[in-house]
């Protein structure tokens, strides 16, 4: 059975990140999918220190609440990563915790986890403009090339002014409904 987890990286809980990631979910789970909700503002995620000791040991010598979620990534199928745009870019708590994948790296800058996971990112943001933040989904792209992914796909909802605007937009939640049964 395919394993899919999504990572909320909004503050916000029960907001339009949270129900993108949420209908992502859904849509694997109706293929058979076992999922997964992580919202990453309930954790403590310190940030990535440099130390490179996890390019010897395959783990990171940060204990903290990163630790079980490297377990997770490594053996999931699926990955959501979602985050509303604040400030120009994902949230803090959304870089923050990308950072940490630095350990999935070997010294030359490979990975060493199992390669052909799949990815969705799913970006929310007040702005109109469908491709305004192109960059910042290009910038995660390559965040993830070292994993060399077998999918990678990102879910765009623009517009969103208030808290619940993804419920109103039937067409992106029917899109991502059909991207998390493309996960599996």
């Amino acid at each position: 059975m395919a394993k899919i987890i999504g990572f909320v990286g909004s503050p916000r809980k029960e907001g339009n990140t949270e129900k993108l990631i949420k209908t992502v979910l859904e849509g694997a789970a109706e293929k058979g999918a076992e999922t997964e909700l992580i919202y990453l503002n309930d954790l403590n995620i310190r940030g990535c220190q440099g130390c490179d000791k996890c390019k010897e040991t395959k783990h990171c010598a940060t204990e903290d609440d990163m630790l079980p979620l490297h377990q997770k990534i490594i053996e999931a199928d699926g990955i959501v990563v979602g985050s509303p745009i604040y400030a120009h870019y994902v949230t803090g708590q959304t870089k923050t915790f990308l950072d940490r994948w630095y350990a999935f790296q070997n010294k030359d800058l490979t990975s060493w986890i199992p390669k052909g996971k799949r990815f969705i990112f799913a970006i929310s943001y007040a702005e109109d403009d469908k491709n305004l933040y192109r960059g910042v989904l290009s910038s995660l792209s390559e965040a993830i090339t070292p994993l060399k992914p077998e999918y990678s796909k990102a879910l765009i909802l623009a517009g969103t002014q208030g808290k619940d605007d993804a419920e109103k937009n039937s067409n992106v939640l029917e899109k991502a409904k059909g991207m998390g049964q493309a996960l599996v």
